[in-house]
């Protein structure tokens, strides 16, 4: 019995003395409050014994040196980019929390374990790195507008000079996709810095291509003028001519492939100061009045002109209420944005291409597409007057009876145009409109003074001088 008191108390003495020397050795080896194990690494930066505002004020200092770099390609084009433009740094406070955490973690001879092996053979800790997607997108959109270019179409044009249409060949757009490059970082180049990997040498981001709509192949039956008409406009105001000069440019370019319609409307867009149009006179219920955009009717009846002559079909027309100076009476097309519109539709097998040329105050529109061009003539008949319409008011300003002509006004006006495609027998005629123009109205006063002109007088019928 003695015996076996005796060797538990040796093998308690042991124990104790054992566990007083582990105590002792985790005293040594483990590491101290709020001091980071010893022979930890980070990135190669000795931080092992420090505290951990030490050890990142050591992080800051050194990080702060660093200038990794990144060649992005996008096709032809590189750049080369420092990772802090796009966005990419590393996370000092994750990074120093993986640093801590080492001989830490597990059982206590598992931290032990740990600790000595840290002294021992040193520990690597591996930057945590994060990726700022608003700062990578900010980076790489200004690397992407020299690639970002919208395609460019085919177009064609008339060459004074030769008699001949140059085609002018298509250039294709491209463009960077930013969500895509980002998504592409996060997933090659934060896995390298995280497993302590260098970056890679070049990222390749996507970007797409976008090719025009209509390619010179598609042009390559465009060769003759199909049909040109040229108007004036000399007497016009700074602004009407302005006016003209900007509706004919948003015409000028624009094609249009077999079976589509064009629209003026459409096409030359709102009438106001944000689409450059000025105030002009326009003709609106039958009389001059200043309105936004006066002149475009100009554009559009020299347009209509030119398509009536390149045999295209006719979708919508309106002639004015008045008839115009510009323009044959019957050949005119007015427009109103949102109510009135002129549309022409491409009847034939090629593409066509609006031409609309303003210069020394003269307007030219030529029609080009596939030749030959069509033998087309324009006639124009049943020209006629139409009873003239007068408008009588009183005026108390004159005396009673007495009948005034303030405004001359002009006769109605009624004509048939017809479009001849073609000669001799095999001719084929089209009436093309009947126009009926109601002319400016007589205007006279009629006196309702108390003054009376004395019994049996006549009843004077005064015309106003023309400055009036």
């Amino acid at each position: 019995m003695a015996g076996r008191i005796r060797v538990g108390l040796i093998l308690g003495f042991s124990l104790f003395i054992l566990l007083g020397m582990v105590v002792s050795a985790g005293a040594l080896i483990l590491p101290k409050d709020n001091l980071i194990a010893d022979g930890v690494r980070i990135a190669n930066l000795p931080v092992g014994g420090l505290t951990r505002a030490a050890a990142k004020q050591r992080l800051a200092e050194q990080w702060a040196r660093a200038d990794d770099r990144l060649v992005v390609h996008a096709g032809p084009h590189r750049r080369d980019l420092a990772l802090r433009d796009l966005g990419i740094a590393p996370d000092v406070d994750a990074t120093l929390d993986a640093a801590l955490a080492l001989g830490r973690q597990g059982p206590p001879l598992a931290r032990l374990s740990d600790a000595w092996r840290l002294r021992q053979d040193g520990g690597e800790v591996h930057p945590v790195f994060t990726l700022d997607a608003a700062r990578a997108e900010a980076a790489l959109a200004a690397f992407g507008a020299a690639i970002n270019r919208p395609p460019v179409n085919a177009s064609a044009r008339w060459d004074d000079a030769t008699g001949a249409v140059v085609i002018v060949p298509e250039r294709p757009g491209a463009k960077l996709d930013l969500p895509a490059a980002v998504k592409r970082l996060q997933a090659e180049v934060l896995p390298a810095l995280s497993a302590g990997r260098p970056v890679p040498e070049a990222l390749d981001v996507p970007y797409r291509e976008k090719l025009p709509a209509i390619t010179a192949a598609a042009l390559s039956r465009v060769d003759a003028v199909l049909g040109t008409y040229t108007t004036a406009y000399t007497a016009s105001s700074g602004n009407r001519a302005s006016n003209v000069e900007t509706a004919a440019r948003a015409l000028h370019g624009v094609i249009l492939l077999p079976g589509e319609t064009f629209s003026f409307n459409t096409t030359v867009g709102p009438r106001d100061a944000a689409s450059g149009f000025k105030v002009a006179p326009v003709i609106a219920d039958g009389q001059l009045t200043p309105g936004m955009g006066g002149g475009i009717c100009q554009v559009s009846t020299t347009l209509y002109n030119a398509a009536l002559l390149a045999n295209m079909r006719i979708v919508q027309r309106s002639h004015h209420s008045l008839p115009i100076h510009y323009a044959p009476l019957g050949q005119d097309a007015t427009v109103a944005y949102g109510a009135i519109d002129f549309r022409f539709r491409n009847t034939s097998d090629a593409p066509v291409i609006i031409e609309a040329r303003a210069a020394k105050r003269r307007l030219t529109v030529r029609l080009l597409g596939a030749g030959p061009a069509p033998n087309v003539t324009i006639l124009r008949g049943d020209i006629r007057a139409l009873a003239q319409r007068v408008v009588t008011k009183e005026d108390p300003t004159l005396p009673a009876g007495t009948r005034t002509v303030v405004e001359k006004g002009s006769p109605g006006r009624a004509v048939t145009v017809t479009r001849v495609v073609g000669e001799g027998p095999d001719a084929v005629r089209e009436v093309i409109s009947t126009d009926r123009y109601r002319g400016e109205a007589t205007v006279i006063h009629i006196g309702t003074a108390k003054s009376a002109a004395p019994a049996g007088a006549p009843v004077p019928l005064r015309t106003p001088a023309a400055s009036d």
